[in-house]
């Protein structure tokens, strides 16, 4: 509150005083959190106010993942891993939906880069649709890296192996 205070009493005596006498005090900065919102109030041409808010911090807490950090590589890197279990971590960009599989693309266009392939045969584990809800959402997802075709994958049989971004959540 004390704050909010200064910065009160700092934009009145800019708009009583002028800047002069506000650049003779100088008050110390609090510290302040990683999530600080700048907003500068232009008051003339050459008369320029910076107010500092903190941020209301995001809905989940938590941070971007549940996950643990160790581990996780890039899609640009999965095809270094063929034959390990490991978390990939990226944006889907580009879904298809075939008759007999889903894909969940990285890049677009796909052919030769990481994807994620989610078989007919396990579509019913999932209660949304895949290709709708991952779209444009930044992932991790955890399994076996294979290739088919020259290109690196990780076919998800549940939609625990697949974790969104700020959100925690999957398809289930």
């Amino acid at each position: 509150m004390e704050s909010r205070a200064l910065v009160a009493g700092i934009i009145l005596g800019v708009i009583i005083g002028g800047l002069g006498v506000l650049a003779l005090y100088q008050a110390p900065l609090p510290q302040l959190s990683p999530q600080i919102i700048t907003t500068v109030i232009r008051l003339t041409q050459t008369q320029t106010v910076t107010l500092i808010q903190e941020a209301t911090a995001p809905s989940t807490q938590a941070g971007k993942w549940i996950s643990e950090d160790s581990g996780v590589v890039s899609w640009m890197d999965a095809a270094r891993y063929v034959g390990q279990t490991k978390t990939v971590e990226g944006t889907i960009v580009r879904t298809f939906r075939s008759g007999n599989a889903i894909f969940l693309d990285f890049h677009d266009p796909y052919q030769g880069y990481f994807m994620v392939v989610i078989f007919k045969s396990d579509w019913s584990n999932f209660k949304c649709q895949p290709e709708v809800f991952y779209k444009g959402k930044e992932i991790r997802v955890t399994g076996l890296i294979k290739t088919y075709q020259g290109s690196p994958e990780i076919i998800a049989t549940s939609p625990t192996q697949i974790e969104v971004a700020y959100t925690g959540s999957s398809c289930q």
